[in-house]
């Protein structure tokens, strides 16, 4: 039994209501002293989301989803998942930083993660100097120019060849989304919040990896219920597992190649099937994300139904949602800002635009830094521009309708269904057209393909 407390003030009232029960030591609520109640331990929730890891990471091995690395890091996470859980909450962000570091040495090896975070010492550190914003910035950007030109093999022999893709990985977006929030921020940035931003555990085993944002990752953090938290995480990798074999369905057993066009049926089946293999990203996007709410960080989701989008803005808006919140945070919205005394649609125009020319020369940025070759071709460069134009044209209309004074929406009819599906349809089938320009070594080789298929 607790032992009593008097209530001051009531001694007058009957001796059952003069005491009541002092609150139980924290510790034995499931909190330790100053932890946040989000963090509260239950182990009756807690345990159920523990089984369910572990069933998928069954399903990931009987499927050998994504290869042995893959499921590497998702024993590891099983395995640090109930430390992390019963660790006090001050040590929880250290814990989630060594397992990161100990995941990339199991995957990678003891030289190329020493190698990498030899290079990432430098990085971080230029962000931690006493100086301007603008010489921390110079800073980074000498050490990249640095490393760009020590990447295609000047230093071979001395570096192992898989930390360039790896440190790029780690650094390349995030470092530019690091930047700007330290351009803003208000107060520095604790060490192991800088440490568990750029070492993700997930982030091993998908190079392609979404480009997180910082504050919204700060911010996440234990943010609501860790069980709620958790629970989502487990429903993102599930939805992210169902993506990966539905691709591996796709891939093996549907998908025809370009030389096997012949004739409208053929084209309409491989251009929908070649859009499909994007089901891979998606699927690894959710994964990764979904193993990150293990660990306390609500994020938001990664992609929206892409597949069902009705217009190309809305379709921008939907796939690969995390880029996009990049792009209007570090590119449109300052674009737009600096043109405000344009006409709104003028500047609207331009920062669609410089979003898009931005969006392209990353990716072969990226390109270069995954794959050691520079990302640039003509059937890329028409992708971006073609799909661009049409996002801009979409915005122009969207901004129109917005201004216009209209009655509240009604439920839709079965016109408006029909037409909704109509817009829904012809989104979806150039947006295949476009993928499968994108995917086409040249163009007369993906000229030729619809010759073959509308002719054939």
């Amino acid at each position: 039994m607790w032992p009593v407390i008097r209530r001051p003030g009531i001694s007058s009232t009957a001796p059952h209501r003069r005491y009541a029960p002092e609150a139980a030591p924290a510790e034995r609520s499931g909190l330790y002293a100053g932890e946040p109640e989000t963090c509260r331990r239950n182990y009756a929730h807690f345990l159920p989301v523990l089984a369910h890891l572990g069933l998928l990471l069954a399903v990931f091995r009987v499927y050998r989803v994504e290869g042995r690395a893959f499921q590497t890091l998702v024993l590891f996470a099983l395995a640090a998942l109930p430390v992390h859980y019963l660790l006090p909450f001050r040590w929880k962000k250290p814990l989630f930083v060594a397992v990161s570091v100990g995941g990339l040495a199991w995957v990678f090896g003891l030289e190329t993660a020493a190698a990498v975070l030899a290079l990432a010492v430098p990085l971080i550190g230029a962000c931690y100097l006493p100086v301007a914003w603008k010489w921390k910035a110079l800073a980074v950007a000498a050490l990249a120019a640095t490393f760009a030109a020590l990447r295609p093999g000047f230093a071979e022999g001395v570096i192992p060849p898989n930390t360039w893709p790896v440190l790029a990985t780690m650094f390349m977006f995030r470092m530019v989304i690091y930047l700007y929030e330290l351009k803003h921020a208000k107060a520095p940035e604790t060490l192991v919040d800088t440490l568990g931003y750029f070492f993700l555990l997930p982030n091993y085993c998908f190079l392609h990896f979404p480009v997180v944002d910082y504050r919204t990752f700060q911010r996440g953090y234990f943010a609501r219920d860790i069980h709620a938290t958790q629970r989502a995480g487990l429903q993102m990798m599930f939805r992210g597992t169902t993506h990966l074999l539905l691709y591996r369905l796709v891939y093996h057993e549907i998908l025809i190649t370009p030389e096997e066009v012949r004739g409208p049926l053929s084209l309409a089946g491989y251009l929908v099937c070649n859009y499909l293999l994007y089901l891979r990203v998606s699927g690894q996007f959710h994964v990764a994300c979904g193993m990150l709410h293990l660990f306390g960080h609500s994020l938001p989701e990664t992609h929206r139904h892409f597949l069902l989008a009705e217009s190309f803005t809305d379709y921008w808006r939907r796939i690969n949602i995390y880029w996009k919140d990049f792009m209007v945070r570090v590119v449109f919205n300052p674009v737009v800002f600096k043109l405000k005394r344009w006409p709104q649609p003028a500047a609207l125009a331009a920062a669609t635009a410089v979003v898009f020319v931005t969006t392209w020369a990353l990716h072969a940025y990226q390109s270069f830094w995954l794959r050691g070759t520079w990302g640039f071709s003509v059937p890329d460069a028409l992708f971006w521009g073609v799909l661009g134009l049409l996002v801009l044209v979409n915005v122009q209309f969207d901004a129109r309708r917005s201004r216009a004074k209209r009655p509240k929406a009604a439920a839709p009819d079965r016109r408006q269904l029909a037409f909704r599906a109509a817009r829904t349809a012809a989104t979806f089938a150039t947006i295949t057209l476009l993928w499968s320009l994108w995917s086409s070594p040249s163009v007369a080789a993906w000229l030729a393909m619809l010759q073959r298929g509308f002719g054939g």
